[in-house]
């Protein structure tokens, strides 16, 4: 069961990471959008990945 966690936590860790490289590509024009700026890639790669 713990590595069960451990596996699902490194899953959504990976989904961060993926969601930030992949929103920090784009361009301050196309963050806006879709409602974002700079500021807030961190806070929303890590909602993606591990929900509210």
């Amino acid at each position: 069961m713990i590595v069960t966690k451990i596996f699902a936590f490194l899953r959504a860790l990976r989904v961060q990471y993926q969601t930030q490289v992949a929103l920090r590509k784009l361009d301050p024009r196309e963050l806006a959008d879709i409602g974002l700026n700079r500021d807030m890639i961190d806070d929303v790669a890590h909602r993606v990945a591990f929900g509210r």
